[in-house]
C-alpha cells in the first residue's frame, strides 16, 4: 500500500492511484454527520488539481480513528454496502469519488464522475 498522507489533510494522490478501485469490500463505514451529510476529504492529484471525496472505511474502527484525527469531528458511524455509498457521493455533486482510509492514509480511490 502507498504511503500517501501523515494526517487526511492535504492528502496527494499518486500517480498509481488514479484509475484504481478494486480494493474495496463490498461492506464499508461511513461517518453520518446528520441531515443527509457524511464526512468527506479533499486530495490533490499529482496534476495540482483538488479533488473531494466521500471518506469511507473498512470497518468501524478505522472511521473512530479518522474522527480522532480531526479536531471537531463527530457523527455516527454507519454500515453502508459499496453500492451504497457508491450512490450517496454520487448524490453530492461536489464529490468526485471515495476513498478508502486506512489506518489514517487513503489506501485506495473509487472514482464516480
Amino acid at each position: 500500500m502507498p504511503d500517501l498522507l501523515n494526517n487526511p489533510l492535504g492528502t496527494t494522490l499518486e500517480e498509481s492511484m488514479l484509475e484504481g478501485f478494486g480494493g474495496f469490500p463490498d461492506k464499508l463505514f461511513l461517518i453520518d454527520c446528520g441531515g443527509g451529510r457524511f464526512a468527506a476529504n479533499n486530495a490533490t492529484l499529482p496534476d495540482g488539481q483538488t479533488v473531494d471525496g466521500l471518506a469511507t472505511f473498512p470497518d468501524a474502527d478505522e472511521a473512530t480513528t479518522y474522527m480522532g484525527l480531526l479536531a471537531g469531528l463527530s457523527g455516527e458511524i454507519v454500515s453502508k454496502k459499496f453500492e451504497e455509498a457508491r450512490q450517496i457521493a454520487i448524490g453530492k455533486p461536489r464529490l468526485m469519488c471515495l476513498f478508502l482510509f486506512v489506518a489514517g492514509r487513503i489506501a485506495d480511490v473509487h472514482w464516480v464522475r
